[in-house]
């Protein structure tokens, strides 16, 4: 999927200021270092339901100074960005407003990219929708229910696949969240915590069962769509790797 244009990054004389971002998983503010010469980002995108507000601007303004202050660092900035444009919000939005859900989606993207063109923010050199990314979702889907760290539930009519935050020992550790803050803010935030034939309450949907009304994609483990935001992790690991600097 396209971007947006490139705006003029002027050269600023004197001394590059150093770099310090608040870590949650270690809940201290501390000087960012780039091992090589290339700094590794990745931020979540909109589920392009609405038109953007001032909190999406916050948020890509805040990176957009964080990735300009890597350049003038003399770092190269490999940026990846996701558009989470497979998702419940969506689908609701499009039959409220009677609408097709993918002329819904491609006019909030378009609407996105002239704020972000309009705000002078850097794009991302890779920007990747969900559905360009279908195929990818199925492979780390079917490569975590490989090494176990993936299950189906047993349900006849809807046997989807879930992360188990059992095969992380350490789950949690980015955010330092304790178990009950976990499970608000996951019902909170599109996760389903009361699903019936979880094995746990903070298991994620990687791959949702074929619904009616709803679009499905084929896969080795059934017909269905990608859940909630997984094309975030495969879209970062098969761009940026397993590792990478820095996570908005």
């Amino acid at each position: 999927m396209k971007s947006w244009p490139i705006p003029s990054v002027p050269s600023v004389p004197g001394t590059a200021a150093s770099l310090k971002l608040y870590d949650s998983a270690d809940e201290k503010t501390k000087p960012v270092h780039v091992e090589g010469d290339t700094a590794t980002m990745y931020v979540c995108g909109i589920t392009p339901y609405d038109s953007t507000h001032l909190g999406h601007a916050a948020t890509y303004v805040t990176f957009d100074v964080i990735y300009r202050m890597l350049l003038d660092q003399g770092h190269k900035v490999h940026y990846v960005q996701n558009i989470t444009d497979v998702d419940d919000p969506l689908f609701e939005r499009a039959e409220r407003d009677g609408v097709d859900w993918r002329e819904l989606g491609d006019s909030q993207v378009d609407l996105f990219r002239s704020d972000m063109e309009q705000l002078a923010v850097l794009p991302p050199q890779d920007y990747i929708g969900a559905i360009e990314s279908v195929d990818e979702v199925i492979g780390l889907t079917q490569k975590l229910l490989d090494n176990g760290a993936a299950y189906v539930v047993e349900d006849p009519d809807f046997p989807d696949v879930y992360a188990s935050v059992g095969a992380t020992a350490q789950f949690g550790y980015e955010s330092n969240y304790d178990r009950e803050t976990m499970k608000k803010f996951f019902a909170e935030r599109g996760g389903d915590p009361d699903r019936a034939g979880k094995k746990d309450p903070l298991d994620a949907l990687l791959w949702r069962a074929a619904r009616e009304g709803e679009p499905s994609w084929e896969s080795p483990f059934g017909a269905g769509r990608p859940g909630w935001h997984v094309e975030c992790s495969a879209i970062a690991t098969n761009r940026l790797g397993s590792s990478f600097l820095i996570q908005g």
